[in-house]
């Protein structure tokens, strides 16, 4: 953290999706983004991010495995999570909160929304 800036973790298994959130939150935030869920928990042990932006429709892991395996790993059982994905269903919206997750925005998403949840995820965490 050189630049004296927090750390996100942006996963998604669409790359314009990854762009748009890397550019977006650049300002703000050191960035990492990884298209699946093994290299997701790879760079977040690697990087110990203060905040994990997690899609749950991925190909080999999905969000949820993605989200049970970080709470495994040293270091990461803590680290705040906020689903961002197109799934709308009220029982994965559920199944998200009660394991943990800090907040659950689905897309399309408002930017201002994420940062907004994302500044008070990780603030929540420090608390």
């Amino acid at each position: 953290m050189a630049d004296g800036k927090l750390k996100v973790l942006v996963v998604d298994d669409e790359n314009d999706v990854l762009v748009i959130l890397k550019t977006a939150l650049a300002e703000d935030f050191t960035v990492f983004t990884a298209d699946n869920g093994i290299d997701a928990i790879a760079v977040a042990e690697d990087e110990k991010p203060d905040l994990v932006i997690l899609d749950m429709m991925m190909p080999m892991m999905d969000g949820f495995e993605t989200l049970a395996e970080m709470r495994q790993k040293p270091g990461l059982e803590k680290t705040p999570v906020i689903f961002l994905t197109g799934v709308s269903e009220k029982s994965k919206i559920r199944k998200a909160l009660d394991m943990g997750t800090a907040y659950y925005l689905v897309k399309p998403f408002d930017y201002a929304e994420l940062l907004e949840k994302a500044s008070l995820a990780i603030r929540d965490r420090k608390a």
